[in-house]
């Protein structure tokens, strides 16, 4: 469902592939959020959307939205920054994909934790 990532792996290897990975990172976990929210994927959360300057951070900032419900549907108490997200953490050396994959290795986390938990059918 939710799969973990090491946060600087993912941001060296976004560097080393001059940002292709970051496109199929983007894809990825939308795709991942939007199955754990149970909602359907639209436009922006698909990696050409980064393409477009102000729909990409737009894409951002409701990436940072979706990984909130995802863990508030969870009863996590980790809470993500839109505003981090786009603005901040994106204008810091694309720091923002650190700070998301943080956010997303708790969720991952809280997911295998909660699957620990449940009895087993026979």
């Amino acid at each position: 469902m939710i799969r973990k990532q090491g946060a600087w792996g993912l941001w060296w290897l976004t560097i080393i592939t001059l940002s292709i990975y970051y496109f199929i990172w983007y894809d990825r976990i939308n795709g991942e959020l939007a199955a754990a929210v149970g909602v359907e994927r639209t436009a922006w959360t698909r990696w050409w959307s980064q393409l477009i300057p102000i729909y990409g951070i737009v894409g951002l900032h409701r990436t940072a939205k979706r990984l909130n419900q995802a863990h508030a549907a969870v009863g996590s108490s980790t809470h993500v920054s839109p505003f981090v997200t786009w603005f901040w953490a994106a204008g810091w050396f694309a720091s923002h994909t650190r700070y998301l994959q943080r956010r997303i290795n708790i969720l991952a986390d809280v997911h295998a934790g909660r699957n620990a938990y449940q009895p087993r059918a026979a």
